[in-house]
């Protein structure tokens, strides 16, 4: 990040203008954005963008904000960036989420139609969120679903790096990074959380935490069977940090959530995860899942990487072990 701060020094550009819209949302990703460090906040806006509209931050209120939205899309209509924050409410013509009088739903395709760049800020914003859970009765959707997309940046919230860095990539080279199937950036969204994981040592000698609270002997378990989803969610978190470098979910003792992926939080806290155990139950049947060392636990095949299941597998083989020497 510093040597993007450097590179905005270097490289003179305009004052790049944005547009942020707030959808149904915590606001938690303008929170997080506003706490960036290399460049701050400030730098940001005051000598790199000019952010025309964001109701969170901006000082007007009311008719005054709307016309400034307005003369914004006019004035420097297929130039600016737009970025949404939270979900878009559809169902029923979208009168679940009115703006100055209009469902806000047609601001959203309004100004996505008019932009150079459109980015979503935040799993709301990317893929429906928290709002768009089970049973949606907003009809809540991502911004791909209702006006189209360049970049995801998902994340509940969303780093300010991810944002920034997309940003400055857009200024500099003016084209969007290689995206996944996700259309997340890969630059930041490439490898499994699992991969980096400080706890990964755990995972390998199979010693997992069956009660929050409640750490093994010399060393800190791994959080699979308690639901952990960094086997299946794509992050650099681990390597990154939150807080200006100083932690992130797994290093303070809680499972990671998922939430970069599209289902979350679809999925259920804290239990294994889904997918894997239909995996061992599949493997089980056919069996696949063999005892191969008390140190090691149980391996399956094709779901190495999922601590829960090799969790629940591991303990099923010492039940079955159990009976055995008691017959």
């Amino acid at each position: 990040m510093p040597k993007i701060a450097n590179a905005l020094e270097t490289v003179k550009l305009q004052k790049q203008p944005l547009i942020w819209l707030n959808g149904a949302s915590c606001a938690g990703c303008t929170i997080s954005f506003a706490n960036t460090n290399y460049p701050s906040v400030s730098e940001l806006i005051l000598d790199t963008l000019s952010v025309k509209y964001n109701e969170t931050l901006m000082a007007a209120s009311g008719e005054v904000a709307d016309k400034a939205l307005e003369d914004a899309i006019g004035q420097f209509k297929g130039k600016y960036i737009m970025v949404l924050e939270g979900a878009v409410p559809t169902k029923n013509g979208g009168v679940y989420l009115r703006v100055a009088g209009k469902p806000f739903v047609e601001k959203v395709k309004k100004v996505a139609a008019n932009a150079a760049y459109c980015v979503a800020m935040g799993t709301c914003a990317s893929f429906g969120g928290i709002p768009a859970a089970s049973p949606n009765p907003t009809g809540c959707k991502g911004l791909k679903d209702v006006g189209g997309t360049v970049v995801n940046i998902p994340g509940c919230p969303a780093h300010p790096d991810w944002l920034v860095g997309i940003i400055v990539n857009m200024l500099l080279f003016r084209k969007i990074p290689n995206l996944d199937k996700y259309g997340r950036p890969q630059m930041f969204y490439r490898k499994l959380v699992h991969d980096s994981c400080p706890r990964r040592g755990a995972y390998e000698q199979g010693q997992y935490i069956e009660q929050f609270g409640v750490e093994l002997d010399g060393i800190e378990g791994c959080m699979g069977a308690k639901g952990c989803r960094g086997p299946v969610a794509s992050a650099d978190c681990p390597s990154r940090l939150w807080n200006s470098g100083t932690s992130f979910c797994i290093s303070a003792s809680t499972p990671c959530v998922g939430c970069v992926e599209p289902d979350f939080p679809q999925s259920l806290l804290y239990e294994p995860i889904p997918q894997a155990l239909k995996e061992v139950r599949d493997k089980e049947a056919v069996g696949v899942v063999d005892t191969i060392g008390a140190g090691f636990g149980v391996a399956v095949t094709g779901a190495a990487a999922t601590a829960g299941a090799l969790y629940l597998a591991r303990k099923k083989a010492k039940q079955r072990a159990s009976r055995n020497e008691g017959a």
